[in-house]
């Protein structure tokens, strides 16, 4: 236990924001060995594993960064791994947006692209890392290479999400949150996890993992998992938004992913003070993306393994120590081909039979592949290699305080092929960084947190960000603010990226974020009731934000002078009824523009309102749960000088599952899940394309970049499916 026992014992059972208690609370109750009338919580830090912050009498596991966030005035929302089955999420995507308060989903889950967005933020705001390790993409040669896409929901164990601006302890890029993933993990026991699912467009699963331990004394341990999954998906793209030539040439196909991990992982306890733990994993997708104005044939295969250890050290009750590593090596090969047109106004003889005459700006029907991107030695790889060192160290002194100190490293560089002119010179960034939590003498129940960090890089200025947290309860309330600064470095693509439709800017500036957050919130228990509500608001300015330019050919990337603006208020209610009922609705505001402009910007939704409803059967063998999400007005801008601009948000969607426990200790899962109860019509992204390879553009009819030019097309969401799975543990 923590030497603060009076610190901690105020009520982050008041945390709303905190911990959200999800369909699986009534699951986590069961389990949890706790008092279920508990109305005080505390947040409990140990050595490595074993964590955990209890919240209105529900012990939900956490990490100790998790906890301190808390404690000072963060907001932490963990989603654990019964409510994660209950979702029965086939990928992250999916979910993140169910499960994830304010957080939006850019690009297409079924498509096999996505990230995760928090809080009106883009892509390289929010911070994805999955046990320590960041997905963070590099962008190398050839395009942006989607990690998020890489993980496997069967292996979380929870998932711990960071409002406000957290990259002091996680690095740049986290400017307006981290979401945090944490898989499972040897525990010095023996058990093997297995599970299969089939459903909807051929969908397949098979999953499993297998704990054991050497010895009797369980010290050291071990873990095998892996996962398979392979879909022929649902459509993206509506046939009548293809290019005529496009078309023609086999533009019009089936969007399959699949994709497959094997890992192994090993814990060592030489004391009770220590831990060793290791991973190694790797995992391959393949999935296409061929675009309606584009691409005919477009299949990508990602590699991505990664190598991560921890050591934590508790030296005495007041000193403890935590060392973390990683090296990731991703790499993309992407195959991309185009329609093959006539250009000749007399027409153009087949060459495979001369007397077929191809009409001039018509399709024969074949294709061409772009250069680098062929068949076979043809596709050239794009990819970097990671590396990254955290030292932390905190010392807590009785009656003052405590301070968490320590250094991160992060080396990374281009590991393209070397037909890609770019440098192979490894880019580090050093950052110290130092935390002070002081115990204020005239209010010891206050909890105030004060950091600095300085990051030192060669090839970019030094950058010094800064990070405040507050939290103070008031009986069954509490207040708590925290804010933050952070930055984004320019990708490597966005720097030398040499295309027929796009060119890299080498003059890139950093992107800087400064970000604020704040909310009042209750918690109390009324026998066997609990109410939790939070009312909160967040600012967020961008500046030098990095983006693409519209409408141009070829497009490039500049910094937008203007700042983005971004300004929020969330709002969350929540009632627990003993381990019956579970439920808890939140929404979220976000009013997301440049300075000076009353338009909401591309991709950002003006608000959303997300809800769970999970019922247990008194036996606890029924488990019903519902996931509603209403999403509000988004919009998609495209076309010359952004002249187009489309709606693609107002839409409702709910996905479901009913299981059942069977076996003398409920070992045996059997669950159905719906996905899009209501068959609702919606898109997950808008894009717009041009006619560069249609018939009547290179006949001349159209003028290049002309309004006709252009036309914008929908992402579909996924249609009404159903999936059946079985899970079983021994």
């Amino acid at each position: 236990m923590s030497n603060y026992p009076r610190r901690l014992a105020a009520p982050i059972s008041a945390v709303l924001a905190a911990v959200s208690l999800l369909p699986s609370a009534a699951h986590a109750a069961a389990d949890a060995d706790v008092d279920a009338n508990t109305v005080e919580a505390e947040a409990e830090s140990t050595a490595g594993e074993g964590s955990s912050i209890v919240v209105t009498g529900q012990r939900v596991k956490s990490s100790k960064t998790a906890e301190s966030a808390v404690q000072f005035g963060n907001s932490v929302q963990i989603v654990d791994s019964q409510s994660i089955a209950s979702s029965g999420a086939s990928n992250f995507a999916e979910l993140a947006q169910f499960l994830i308060k304010g957080a939006n989903v850019g690009y297409s889950p079924d498509e096999g692209e996505y990230t995760i967005r928090l809080d009106g933020g883009g892509d390289r705001d929010t911070l994805v890392v999955l046990d320590g390790v960041p997905l963070y993409d590099r962008g190398p040669a050839l395009e942006e290479i989607w990690g998020t896409t890489t993980i496997d929901p069967h292996m979380i164990d929870h998932v711990e999400v960071f409002r406000g601006g957290n990259s002091l302890f996680f690095g740049s890029n986290g400017g307006i949150g981290v979401v945090s993933i944490v898989t499972k993990r040897p525990d010095g026991t023996n058990k093997v996890e297995l599970g299969a699912s089939y459903g909807s467009f051929n969908s397949r699963e098979l999953w499993g993992n297998a704990r054991f331990a050497f010895g009797e004394e369980g010290r050291l341990s071990g873990m095998v998992y892996g996962s398979s999954q392979q879909t022929d998906g649902p459509r993206i793209f509506n046939p009548a938004d293809f290019v005529d030539n496009v078309a023609a040439s086999g533009g019009i196909q089936k969007y399959p992913l699949n994709r497959n991990n094997v890992g192994i992982k090993l814990l060592f306890k030489p004391d009770d003070q220590t831990e060793v733990r290791v991973n190694g994993q790797y995992t391959q997708i393949e999935f296409q993306d061929a675009f309606p104005d584009n691409e005919t044939y477009s299949p990508n295969r990602v590699r991505y393994p990664i190598i991560d250890f921890s050591i934590d050290r508790q030296w005495s009750d007041s000193f403890t120590s935590e060392l973390a590593g990683y090296w990731s090596n991703p790499k993309l090969n992407n195959t991309e081909t185009f329609a093959d047109v006539c250009r000749i106004r007399a027409g153009c003889p087949d060459s495979q039979n001369p007397a077929r005459i191809t009409p001039f700006g018509s399709s024969n029907g074949r294709s061409i592949a772009y250069p680098f991107k062929g068949f076979g030695a043809e596709s050239k790889v794009g990819g970097f290699r990671e590396l990254g060192l955290n030292f932390r160290n905190t010392l807590k002194l009785d009656g003052i305080g405590e301070v968490v100190g320590g250094v991160q490293m992060v080396s990374y560089k281009d590991d393209s092929d070397p037909v890609f002119n770019i440098s192979k010179v490894p880019s580090t960034t050093t950052g110290i960084y130092l935390d002070v939590r002081p115990i204020l003498p005239f209010s010891p129940d206050t909890n105030i947190s004060l950091a600095v960090r300085t990051d030192f890089n060669k090839a970019f200025d030094s950058r010094t960000i800064w990070k405040f947290g507050l939290r103070q309860p008031i009986g069954a309330f509490y207040v708590r603010a925290n804010g933050g600064t952070s930055y984004s470095l320019p990708k490597t693509n966005e720097l030398y990226a040499i295309s027929p439709t796009l060119v890299g800017n080498p003059n890139l500036q950093t992107e800087t974020t400064k970000t604020f957050n704040g909310a009042i919130g209750f918690a109390k228990t009324f026998g066997d009731a609990t109410v939790n509500a939070e009312v909160g608001a967040f600012t967020t300015d961008i500046k030098q934000r990095i983006q693409s330019t519209s409408g141009l050919t070829p497009n490039t990337y500049f910094n937008n002078l203007r700042t983005t603006e971004i300004r929020g208020l969330t709002a969350e209610l929540g009632l627990n009824i003993g381990q019956t009922l579970t439920t808890n609705v939140s929404f979220t505001k976000q009013q997301a523009r440049l300075d000076g402009s009353t338009l909401q910007i591309n991709e950002t939704p003006e608000y959303m309102i997300q809800g769970t409803l999970a019922w247990n059967s008194p036996d606890e063998r029924f488990h019903l749960t519902l996931l509603p999400r209403y999403q509000g007005p988004e919009w998609s801008t495209g076309g010359v000088n952004n002249s187009l601009r489309h709606n693609f948000g107002n839409y409702f969607v709910m996905n479901g599952s009913i299981a059942f426990w069977a076996g003398d200790r409920k070992q045996h899962r059997f669950q159905l899940r719906l996905v899009n109860v209501f068959d609702a019509k919606y898109a997950e992204r808008y894009g717009y394309g041009n006619q560069r390879f249609g018939s009547a553009f290179i006949r001349g009819e159209i003028a290049l970049n002309s309004p006709a030019y252009f036309f914008g097309y929908p992402f579909e969401g996924k249609p009404r499916s159903a999936y059946f799975s079985y899970t079983t543990e021994f």
